[in-house]
């Protein structure tokens, strides 16, 4: 996806004239910028986030860097497009792949949504396939890379969001070294209008301090899909939980590990076992957008 063209392209894009699109811009509606030379540019998540609100299709999507047949502006359901979601990720289909995420997020489904019903449910099903023997050890692996790639690209479609959101970070723990959950979290609050930011996987109880103290946030969120001691586990999440109480923070929770005798012996703001349980908790302490139809 490119990041500035011009009026005239976005014109061309979207089949509009170029006065129309002049015109959204001097009224703000699409966020415009100078160059040194006095041009107007604009940045294509801007102008993506003013088709989904409006739902104005795309004509010609690769003038805007987007892959072919990203569409927008249509009534997309989610079930049908996992499968086709599905099957991409397991032929190693990128650009497919980029294409279904982005038309569903253009048809103005919620991230978290998306998250839920799509990406997290198609990779299930990998999951169940990988183990039965019907997919190779690569075909899991790539599907992993993939999605990563794609989540990539959606992130640079989100608009930017103005300083004064509200902050989320997160990760996983030491010997948690799965990551998709964690990119997803971080897209379904910046969905919502949080500067959420993944710090990624395989992180000590000591850094996740460090990372609270200094990014100061208002939610920190964690992915637990393996806990490699119980013991230390239940010791550092009760020192991690204190230091959020003393910031005026909250913690969100949330993976496979964390079974119902975990979660009986520690202290946590929020379980969530679902992205749309995120997305409604987060609601509740940053009510800037209300959740989409799906």
């Amino acid at each position: 996806m490119k990041d500035l063209v011009s009026p005239k392209q976005v014109a061309q894009a979207i089949g509009v004239s170029e006065s129309s699109l002049k015109r959204w811009c001097d009224q703000g509606l699409i966020p415009a910028i100078k160059t040194a030379g006095g041009h107007r540019r604009l940045a294509v998540n801007g102008v993506l986030a003013y088709l989904r609100r409006t739902g104005h299709p795309i004509v010609d999507p690769e003038i805007l860097g987007l892959p072919p047949a990203t569409t927008g502006g249509a009534d997309r359901k989610l079930a049908g497009e996992r499968e086709r979601f599905l099957e991409a990720l397991i032929g190693g289909d990128e650009a497919l792949c980029v294409q279904i995420v982005l038309n569903l997020y253009l048809a103005d489904h919620a991230m978290s949504r998306i998250c839920d019903e799509v990406l997290a449910s198609a990779f299930a099903e990998i999951g169940n396939r990988w183990g039965c023997g019907d997919l190779a050890v690569y075909q899991e692996r790539r599907s992993c890379e993939l999605c990563h790639r794609v989540m990539h690209e959606v992130r640079r479609a989100l608009p930017e969001l103005p300083s004064e959101a509200p902050i989320a970070v997160g990760g996983t723990l030491d010997g948690d070294p799965y990551t998709l959950a964690s990119s997803m979290v971080e897209l379904v609050l910046r969905d919502l209008g949080w500067r959420a930011a993944s710090l990624g996987n395989m992180l000590p109880f000591s850094t996740l301090r460090a990372a609270l103290c200094d990014t100061c946030p208002r939610l920190f969120w964690l992915s637990i899909s393996s806990i490699r001691d119980l013991d230390s586990f239940y010791e550092q999440f009760a020192d991690l939980w204190e230091l959020t109480q003393d910031n005026g923070v909250a913690l969100a929770v949330g993976g496979k590990a964390l079974t119902e005798d975990v979660r009986r012996q520690i202290h946590y703001s929020a379980f969530c076992d679902t992205f749309e349980h995120l997305a409604s908790f987060a609601r509740t302490l940053h009510p800037m957008r209300s959740a989409n139809a799906g």
